[in-house]
């Protein structure tokens, strides 16, 4: 099948159904992949009206919303996450990601990420953020 009619039927499901979150999070993820931040954004925002504690789909947010350049919805977007789910690594490294790209402190960024591993030094992703700590440590001193 074509991503062209993919697509249409997904979007014929969520028209048919406004609840139906495999939909929203289909077209989400299929703008997401083209790059397309507006479109993604939209059905992001769609799937978390319908279920608010998707860590993942928050932070996909958050990204869309850095990419379309809406930087304060972006930091926004991590730091939900992170208030509803601290134990959500990706948010922490994106927001620091921002932090450090976005807005120029790195000093704020690893504070970030940081606090993901002194909040759960064990995380999968504890290493990414020892490896960002180290990395960006030179620069600091």
């Amino acid at each position: 099948m074509s991503d062209q009619i993919t697509i249409t039927l997904y979007k014929e499901r969520l028209n048919a159904d406004s609840a139906d979150i495999d939909a929203a999070l289909a077209l989400g993820n299929y703008y997401y992949d083209q790059g397309n931040a507006a479109q993604a954004i939209v059905y992001y925002r769609i799937a978390l009206d319908i279920n608010p504690d998707l860590s993942g789909v928050r932070t996909d947010l958050g990204a869309m919303y850095w990419r379309n350049e809406n930087l304060s919805q972006a930091e926004q977007a991590f730091r939900d996450t992170i208030a509803k789910d601290p134990s959500f690594g990706q948010a922490y490294i994106n927001l620091g990601f921002l932090i450090q790209n976005a807005k120029g402190d790195l000093v704020g960024a690893r504070a970030v990420w940081q606090q993901m591993l002194d909040i759960n030094p064990e995380h999968e992703m504890a290493s990414k953020a020892r490896e960002l700590l180290q990395k960006t440590g030179a620069a600091i001193n």
